[in-house]
């Protein structure tokens, strides 16, 4: 199963287990919390942050010339993130259940949505050099898809750390998984646990530019 796939299934399965709904047995036993949990979450960034990251990153969308359904696909995306920021924000106890974090998970199970199906229109729709590059020979040592593919990545790390802040306090019981992939999320090389999602191996080294670190204290 590929990284992203992962979080995808444990997003699914988190917003089941709010329901009431058994996790499949593949995936362990455990149980919701009956615990108080203090609100705002600590280390979750504030939504006025996350919302100036992406307005950067759809900057360069909306100037690029790539085809339309990907930029509309990435609008929704990056907004579903920042929604789910509001979201947690508009929480108005300081002491809750998990069940107060049902909206904003219910916004980043659609933001991974709108990712997965812009990549199954990427597969479908191969990127061409012309929506990423002005001429066929700028293309550099990155083919449009690999830039393409790295660009998504890089716009999917605060939407992923979101959801394993949410997902600790929804399922506690997987607690050293929850460790792990925060770990994994910010460290510098972060990105390299996604080179499985990738149709092809990578045939250069990832450029410094997209291992920066998007700053989120940890807790």
């Amino acid at each position: 199963m590929s990284k992203f796939a992962a979080y995808y299934e444990w997003t699914v399965t988190a917003r089941k287990c709010l329901d009431g709904e058994l996790p499949p047995p593949h995936l362990g036993e455990f149980r919701l919390p009956k615990r108080w949990i203090h609100f705002p979450l600590a280390g979750l960034e504030h939504s006025t942050r996350v919302a100036r990251f992406y307005q950067e990153l759809l900057d360069e969308v909306e100037r690029s010339r790539l085809h339309e359904k990907r930029k509309e696909l990435y609008r929704k995306f990056q907004n579903r993130v920042v929604f789910a920021h509001i979201a947690h924000e508009e929480i108005q106890v300081v002491l809750g259940t998990a069940s107060r974090l049902r909206t904003s998970l219910a916004h980043l199970h659609v933001a991974l949505k709108l990712m997965k199906e812009l990549k199954e229109y990427d597969d479908e729709h191969p990127v061409h050099w012309s929506e990423v590059f002005p001429t066929q020979s700028a293309q550099g040592n990155l083919s449009p898809e690999e830039l393409w593919f790295l660009f998504k990545l890089e716009s999917l790390r605060p939407c992923l750390v979101a959801l394993v802040r949410l997902l600790r306090q929804v399922l506690p019981d997987c607690s050293v998984l929850w460790n792990e992939c925060e770990g994994n999320l910010l460290r510098r090389e972060w990105i390299f646990q996604f080179i499985l999602d990738l149709p092809k191996p990578l045939e250069t080294q990832v450029p410094a530019h997209f291992l920066r670190i998007f700053d989120v204290p940890l807790e």
